[in-house]
């Protein structure tokens, strides 16, 4: 991508997001959001990109949040207050909606707009250095805009002592509180990253897709709902060229030669 805030980089089936503005420790601005939104459809209409990973530039921050300093220009209160929507809110919800699977990779610290970031991605690796946190309430504000993807992710108490008290937390709070899949130390943070994608890669793509599609589908269903799904869902998966390979390979003991469809 041309512009210098975020980057995007595409090898070995992989997309690369990042968010290139390190010495204001990689904020969230208009420009900044947009040309996120514009990475996530280009990766999400590339039939060739199996994965998405999510990290900031740099070493100090992954995103200090809304860039408060960005003011009318750009800042997180920037809008028409008649019209509804709003440029964080659209760049979550197509987070949510994305059929790919999305790793953070968690390189510095993640704070406000920042955290709801890491609890966006569906796989998180965190730098043992790094910090979480949302400290709004230190000038007089409120995480309103991450709430719901954060609600998703943190149990209740714990979710409310963040927001509540503004301080922050470790890495390995982090990792206990159920926020990050994992963390290492910062040198190796591109192999952990590295090895889930080979992961990722080597599954079948159809097999993935419709899988997240129907999780994020049930999450918020009754749960007599979410048999429903699940009963009209497995035989669609269990019908694609990926499953039939699958199965012609399991019993040929071979390797499958997945086609994503």
């Amino acid at each position: 991508m041309s512009d210098s805030l975020v980057l995007m980089e595409t090898k070995d089936r992989v997309a690369t997001i990042t968010i290139n503005n390190p010495d204001k420790r990689n904020p969230m601005n208009v420009p900044t959001v947009e040309l996120l939104i514009e990475a996530f459809k280009a990766a999400q209409a590339d039939d060739d990109v199996l994965a998405i990973v999510l990290t900031g530039a740099g070493d100090r921050a992954f995103c200090a949040g809304g860039d408060l300093k960005a003011g009318k220009d750009g800042g997180p209160f920037t809008g028409d207050i008649s019209q509804p929507g709003h440029f964080v809110i659209g760049l979550f919800t197509l987070m949510e909606n994305c059929n790919k699977p999305i790793i953070g990779r968690i390189n510095g610290h993640a704070m406000g707009g920042g955290t709801g970031l890491v609890c966006a991605c569906d796989i998180v690796v965190m730098a043992s250095t790094a910090k979480i946190g949302t400290p709004e309430v230190k000038i007089g504000l409120f995480p309103m805009m991450i709430m719901p993807q954060m609600i998703k992710v943190i149990p209740r108490r714990r979710l409310l002592e963040m927001f509540i008290t503004g301080e922050p937390w470790n890495a390995e709070q982090a990792l206990e509180y159920g926020i990050v899949n994992y963390v290492t130390e910062p040198d190796g943070l591109d192999a952990k990253v590295n090895e889930l994608t080979s992961l990722i890669t080597a599954r079948s793509p159809s097999a993935v897709r419709l899988g997240k599609y129907s999780y994020h589908a049930m999450q918020d269903m009754t749960i007599d709902q979410q048999f429903r799904f699940a009963e009209t869902m497995l035989p669609r998966i269990a019908t694609t060229e990926d499953a039939k390979e699958g199965f012609s390979a399991f019993i040929e003991k071979r390797a499958p030669k997945w086609t994503g469809k």
